[in-house]
């Protein structure tokens, strides 16, 4: 299973970070209202109403909202997280997991997902963290597979 927001397995499309899955996550003492797993990874760039803005995007809208920005920290919920981080991979794996718990047809794609999940997008892309180990931890935490 390659997932992608092109794909044309519906299951792949809903487990992608564009897909626009909403979710709420907390973050020490504040709640987030999120369209995706990718406007909550792009808005993490920004600060104030931009963050939220962002953080309700999805899709290549949410990708481009943050493209270009960068830094090597950032604060939310009361706390500086380093870019590339243990805590900040740990975020975006608790956003996963929220996307999942909130959206039952993303939870029933990853459920009756087998084996090896890849994120193959193409170009030139190198992400920070591996989308799909997080999503393969995801599974096996909650549906022991």
């Amino acid at each position: 299973m390659n997932i992608q927001f092109r794909s044309q397995n519906p299951d792949e499309r809903i487990l992608s970070n564009f897909a626009a899955t909403p979710f709420t996550i907390t973050i020490g003492e504040e709640t987030f209202q999120c369209a995706s797993v990718e406007g909550f990874w792009q808005g993490l760039k920004s600060k104030g109403d931009m963050r939220k803005h962002i953080f309700m995007q999805s899709g290549l809208a949410a990708k481009k909202a943050g493209g270009g920005k960068k830094s090597d920290y950032f604060e939310i919920g009361g706390r500086k997280y380093r870019v590339g981080g243990q805590d900040h991979e740990e975020l975006i794996r608790e956003a996963i997991r929220q996307k999942i718990l909130q959206n039952p047809r993303a939870a029933d794609a990853l459920r009756r997902s087998e084996g090896t999940i890849t994120h193959k997008v193409g170009g030139h892309a190198k992400p920070i963290f591996k989308m799909e180990k997080m999503l393969m931890a995801v599974r096996r935490e909650l549906f022991g597979h």
